[in-house]
């Protein structure tokens, strides 16, 4: 059976065309995959404070391994601050936040970098937030690009949590009582050295 060299050609064509497809897609995905491996990732997310274990802090940090600038945020309504109680009962009334890096924004956060608000304690916040979180939109520019996000400020989850010292802390604390311990002796030491035989 004889076939016609054109349709040949089209065959050869048509595998070329899809050829080429493949080829645009495939670098079009490790395109995008560089550039996320070098853009910054700018999240903010709350905490127990490792070294104040009642209190909560709103940490905005660059995960990312690129510079982000010209960090800005928009709160759906206004973030409490200064929020003081350890129970919802005696909880004092906590100010709204007018100052810092979620009101002001933020210039330049390189890689590994952070900001971190001290923002209340969990009765404080409790009283003051409520169930409902707070929705915090927040962009910043990578080069010419404009990178947006958004993250959650609650303190509901953190209901019946434990927030003790960090490792650090507990052996910091340890260390001081040691050397307390270190000086009583001396003094013993040195009041018994000094007395008239």
């Amino acid at each position: 059976m004889w076939t016609s060299p054109t349709l040949w050609t089209a065959v050869g064509a048509a595998a070329a065309c899809i050829s080429a497809l493949f080829a645009a897609y495939y670098t079009r995905l490790t395109f995008r995959l560089l550039r996320t491996q070098t853009e910054p990732n700018v999240v903010v997310y709350v905490r127990h404070d490792d070294s104040r274990t009642t209190l909560l802090q709103i940490v905005i940090e660059n995960i990312g391994r690129g510079l982000a600038t010209e960090i800005r945020f928009t709160p759906s309504r206004p973030i409490p601050a200064r929020a003081w109680g350890v129970s919802v009962d005696a909880a004092k009334p906590a100010d709204i936040m007018s100052e810092g890096p979620l009101i002001e924004g933020i210039p330049a956060l390189g890689p590994g970098d952070s900001r971190r608000v001290t923002w209340g304690q969990y009765g404080g916040l409790m009283k003051a937030v409520g169930e409902t979180p707070i929705t915090l939109k927040y962009s910043y520019r990578y080069g010419r690009r404009m990178i947006s996000g958004m993250a959650v400020l609650e303190c509901h989850s953190f209901t019946v949590t434990d927030a003790v010292d960090s490792v650090d802390l507990r052996i910091i604390n340890e260390l001081k009582r040691i050397a307390d311990g270190i000086e009583a002796v001396l003094a013993i030491q040195q009041r018994t050295s000094t007395r008239p035989s």
